[in-house]
């Protein structure tokens, strides 16, 4: 018997839809549970604390951290992003949005299977959805995050295998179940 977790890992560009796939996963798939992961950034003006992430100081993150509580933990965009360990269920399918470091940190954990979905949406895409998503949109934290964006998903940074999932107009529901539900009859590792 297998008695690894299984972690279905989302991550793309900003505003391609990652939280959206998540939710859809956890509504519509069945004993899935999701991952609140931990932040130091401060929320967005649609984000609730403990439902979209744990928004914690510099110093808490630090402290869990040393403590050894976090599976993973990354620096993107001079944030702290983690997950803790305690967020994972042996008897369910855990889902979250990670980004490429975290996804390679959880590689390497032999206590893991994962399966990581690269969210697609084209560049005009994703800024029509930054843009419509606050009703007073930060633009240049917007322009920021896409020119980080350019650098952090460049496809040599990746060092693991993935699948694709478009996700420009509307994600094709019956492929990513599929994904899901072959992920999980085989196995597979990333």
């Amino acid at each position: 018997m297998n008695n690894k977790y299984k972690l279905i890992v989302l991550f793309g560009k900003s505003a391609s839809g990652k939280d959206t796939i998540l939710k859809w996963i956890l509504n519509n798939i069945e004993n899935t549970s999701g991952i609140v992961s931990y932040t130091t950034r401060p929320p967005r003006d649609y984000e609730v604390d403990g439902k979209d992430y744990y928004f914690i100081s510099n110093e808490e993150f630090t402290e869990k951290v040393l403590n050894k509580e976090m599976l993973e933990a990354t620096c993107f965009n001079n944030w702290f992003y983690g997950a803790g360990i305690t967020t994972l269920k042996q008897d369910k399918i855990n889902v979250g949005v990670f980004n490429v470091e975290g996804i390679n940190c959880l590689i390497q954990d032999n206590r893991i299977e994962i399966l990581p979905i690269y969210v697609y949406a084209s560049d005009k895409t994703r800024l029509l959805r930054s843009l419509n998503r606050e009703e007073s949109p930060d633009c240049a934290e917007i322009c920021r995050r896409f020119f980080t964006d350019d650098e952090d998903f460049k496809e040599e940074k990746y060092d693991f295998n993935y699948e694709i999932l478009d996700n420009e107009n509307n994600f094709n529901a019956a492929a990513l179940t599929d994904m899901i539900r072959d992920f999980c009859d085989s196995g597979r590792m990333g």
